[in-house]
């Protein structure tokens, strides 16, 4: 299956992730580096980041229940909307105080379950996985050079050039979601509630989201810090930081077809647990390579590990009820945000005693979800 295979709904889905995520990828990854130049330190950024995630979880919880209520196509549009500012706000910040309610902004997701609905009800029978991978990998898609551009505006023209264009085209992102058709809405059971549904395995849903949490919060514990170590450790400049950035998006793009295809053939938590192993890899390579080339080997493979909450929404969503797929999705999505609140903060402070610590701690967590995910074949 390839994009042109896709229906009509998930090619204008990716086209605008495409767009929003070029536009995004033009400052997110230098981001922590630009919110320390404001004065903060890493614990400062881990709570900054600690915020975002926050307003993301609780932002997914109501994007899950508006999405089974109401029409996901006009949530989606108004989270757009919502997203515009946060550029704007963040290039007139003149300290990191001032990101407080920009990062909140930033981390508003009403939409996230919205989305998935929409891939669940459009994709093929037997294809869901890799439709949950293109999604993912029209999100790297848009990512692969943005970062490389950005860094390179941030060094010759500003920072108010990079997060002016970005503002742009997170305002052309919402153009192909006026284009999208209504997706048919399944028949509510009104004596069923979000908790009393005999035909679902419960436990089976508290065993992925607890899986799927540990793995994002060691995930999110490291993420902000990485490039931040290369910058400071190593001494790489903001422009190679935005050539690591596109090695990332070049890796998301490679594992979101391959892992989403694995899913589909052999086992969706296979291909899960695959991504981890492959993201345990790359963060090894990053803590103990000091050498361009190898660094953005490195940092390619570590674009598996974008792609696990993707997985995720699939892997959830194949086995909800399809007239709670919005609540469901919402709260495996939550719960791995939830533990980003956490994560940077936790982060931060490892960081701060060394930032090698912060590795050690996360890639020690993915290691035994590793032997667990295999062990237990969940």
């Amino acid at each position: 299956m390839s994009l042109f295979d896709l229906n009509p709904n998930i090619k204008l889905i990716c086209l605008s992730a495409f767009v929003f995520f070029f536009g995004n990828g033009l400052f997110t990854f230098v981001l922590p580096v630009y919110i320390t130049k404001l004065n903060a330190s890493p614990t400062d950024v881990g709570l900054l980041y600690a915020a975002f995630y926050l307003s993301w979880g609780i932002t997914i919880l109501l994007g899950g229940i508006l999405t089974d209520r109401f029409d996901p196509k006009k949530i989606m549009i108004i989270n757009s909307v919502l997203w515009i500012p946060v550029p704007l706000a963040l290039a007139l910040a003149i300290n990191w105080q001032q990101l407080w309610l920009p990062m909140i902004l930033y981390g508003t997701f009403f939409e996230g379950p919205a989305v998935c609905v929409y891939i669940l009800r459009s994709a093929s029978s037997g294809k869901v996985m890799l439709a949950f991978g293109m999604w993912s990998a029209s999100t790297a898609l848009g990512s692969i050079f943005s970062p490389l551009i950005g860094g390179t505006l941030f060094s010759v023209l500003g920072k108010q050039a990079v997060f002016t264009l970005a503002g742009i085209f997170y305002t052309a992102s919402i153009l192909p979601l006026f284009f999208l058709k209504k997706i048919k809405k399944t028949e509510k059971q009104q004596k069923e509630t979000i908790f009393q549904i005999k035909a679902f395995k419960t436990s089976k849903l508290i065993a992925f989201c607890s899986f799927f949490t540990a793995t994002m919060f060691s995930i999110f514990l490291l993420s902000p810090f990485i490039p931040q170590f290369t910058h400071a450790i190593y001494h790489q400049t903001i422009f190679d930081l935005g050539i690591f950035g596109t090695a990332i998006s070049i890796g998301a793009v490679f594992f979101s077809v391959a892992l989403g295809k694995i899913g589909d053939k052999k086992s969706k938590m296979f291909a899960v647990v695959l991504s981890i192993l492959i993201s345990v890899i790359s963060f090894l390579l990053i803590v103990t390579i000091d050498n361009f080339a190898l660094l953005c080997v490195s940092f390619f493979l570590s674009g598996a590990s974008t792609v696990v909450i993707f997985l995720m929404s699939g892997v959830i969503g194949a086995v909800a009820p399809e007239h709670l797929a919005g609540r469901w999705i919402a709260i495996g999505q939550a719960c791995v945000t939830f533990a980003g609140v956490g994560a940077p903060i936790l982060g931060g402070i490892l960081y701060q005693i060394s930032p090698y610590l912060a590795f050690t701690t996360t890639i020690l967590i993915l290691s035994s979800l590793v032997v667990f995910g295999l062990v237990k074949k969940l």
